[in-house]
């Protein structure tokens, strides 16, 4: 499975004929894509009333959900603790993310290689096309 970012999606929402957004749709339309509670929470939150908020619920609740469980929450504490250790500031939602899909061997797909790049092991999904 592949755990697609808050930023990819919204990407897709905003533009849907970008090379990441055909890519995303491709993947949703294979039944490869993932959700995670910080994705669902970061993409819901940008609904602009309650009607897309439906929209996108409906959407969202149709794929398979990631549970991150008290041994991935403190998966995700070392590894920010040990990103902080470098000197590595990294947002806490991209750590629980990394965390999720480490522990089930996901990749994740996202815009955002610069945060992810920086946690051992972790695979990032390569759109085709994309740079």
């Amino acid at each position: 499975m592949i755990i697609a970012d808050s930023d990819v999606w919204i990407g897709l929402l905003r533009s849907p004929d970008t090379p990441v957004a055909i890519e995303l749709t491709s993947l949703l339309r294979a039944n490869k894509i993932a959700v995670v509670g910080v994705v669902l929470a970061e993409v819901l939150q940008g609904s602009r009333g309650e009607q897309e908020y439906g929209q996108l619920l409906n959407r969202l609740e149709a794929l398979r959900y990631l549970e991150m469980d008290r041994e991935t929450w403190t998966k995700t504490g070392e590894i920010a603790m040990q990103l902080r250790n470098k000197g590595l500031v990294t947002p806490l939602t991209d750590i629980a993310i990394a965390a999720v899909a480490l522990e089930g061997n996901h990749e994740v797909f996202t815009n955002d290689k610069r945060h992810f790049a920086r946690i051992p092991g972790l695979r990032l999904y390569e759109a085709e096309g994309a740079a």
